[in-house]
């Protein structure tokens, strides 16, 4: 990845994260949009914490992998990639469910997509 691509991928990632915070305090719908709005914001902080960390970034649909190439980051890699899997581990229930997901689990994907974003605050 490129600078460019780095600091873009933080700035939607950012965004993702910006209109989750929004929607969450609506109707289950609204709260359901959140929720697969926090796994694509951790997703794209993910990418640009790789990116500026490694210059690469995972590209495959196994976001598992996503996570391992995270924890391999430098300094806090581990710590972040613990949050990225919170996150991760509902996005199929957010983005494909028939069930809306509760509050709490909501706000918990919104909480640990928030610790990824905060990760790229040295990034423009």
């Amino acid at each position: 990845m490129t600078a460019t691509d780095v600091r873009m991928r933080a700035r939607v990632a950012r965004t993702y994260l910006d209109v989750a915070e929004l929607a969450v305090t609506e109707d289950e719908p609204h709260r359901q949009v959140a929720a697969g709005l926090a796994a694509l914001a951790a997703i794209a902080a993910a990418d640009a914490v790789c990116g500026h960390r490694t210059g690469d970034c995972y590209a495959g649909q196994d976001h598992a992998r996503a996570g391992e190439l995270l924890e391999r980051t430098q300094p806090d890699g581990a710590e972040l990639a613990r949050h990225f899997r919170a996150v991760i581990r509902d996005k199929s229930a957010a983005h494909y469910g028939t069930d809306y997901l509760t509050v709490e689990r909501v706000t918990a994907m919104l909480r640990h997509a928030r610790h990824l974003v905060d990760a790229l605050a040295s990034i423009a």
